[in-house]
């Protein structure tokens, strides 16, 4: 069994911490830098051999105008064995807050099946974790300056077949680009004060990322943005 963090003695523990706060210091410190390279690092010659989950992504990055800036990374199979912190590092994230899970929430109780009203959706892809459903209510009500009864509220992870469908990506791969349905994208706030601005997501399949700069994927994307703190 691999060696963790937790299982070092205290004093090593706190030099990892301190090294890794050095790291961060300097993606901060070397902000432009860093933003002004990121179109130079996204090799797409990785696409060739990648699944079609993954090649869904890059064509729906293609089609958003954001494909000149995805950058895409194949991981190893054992990755989610590995520590958050361990894992944004394989990846090259400037802080273990830059690795975003994205999520279909799907709201039980809504009065129909249809997510082409971004006002009042039965799906919603969100990129927040974890996901506080009562603050995600509130917000979701606040679209339609609660027009509607909170009793037609109630929001939990969609089954698994169901986001498959809705978005074409299994487990572990789902992304909010390249969708099979237009279904609306709600991005938390604190997204949006990542330093640098870039953020990892799920790429089409559970071995593969992508990272992207914060604006690009809000101005391509037109997500709505949300304070779910």
């Amino acid at each position: 069994m691999a060696t963790t963090v937790a299982d070092l003695p205290v004093e090593q523990q706190r030099a990892f911490e301190s090294m890794i706060e050095s790291v961060n210091r300097l993606f901060i410190d070397y902000r432009q830098e860093y933003l002004d390279r990121w179109p130079q690092t996204c090799d797409h010659s990785v696409l060739e051999a990648a699944p079609p989950g993954v090649k869904q992504v890059a064509q729906g990055a293609r089609d958003l105008g954001l494909l000149h800036v995805s950058r895409f990374v194949e991981v190893e199979p054992d990755y989610y064995t590995w520590e958050v912190q361990r894992r944004s590092m394989r990846v090259m994230a400037p802080s273990r807050a830059h690795m975003c899970k994205s999520l279909i929430m799907e709201n039980t109780r809504c009065t129909h099946m249809n997510y082409d009203d971004r006002l009042y959706s039965r799906y919603y892809c969100i990129y927040d974790t974890p996901v506080n459903t009562q603050v995600l209510l509130n917000y979701a009500r606040s679209l339609n300056d609660r027009a509607v009864s909170k009793k037609y509220y109630n929001f939990r992870m969609a089954d698994e077949s169901v986001s498959y469908e809705l978005t074409g990506y299994r487990t572990g791969g789902v992304c909010a680009v390249g969708m099979k349905s237009n279904v609306p994208i709600i991005l938390a706030e604190c997204i949006m004060r990542l330093d640098p601005p870039v953020m990892y997501l799920g790429s089409g399949h559970v071995d593969w990322k992508i990272g992207l700069p914060v604006q690009d994927f809000i101005n391509k994307t037109s997500c709505l943005v949300a304070n779910l703190d």
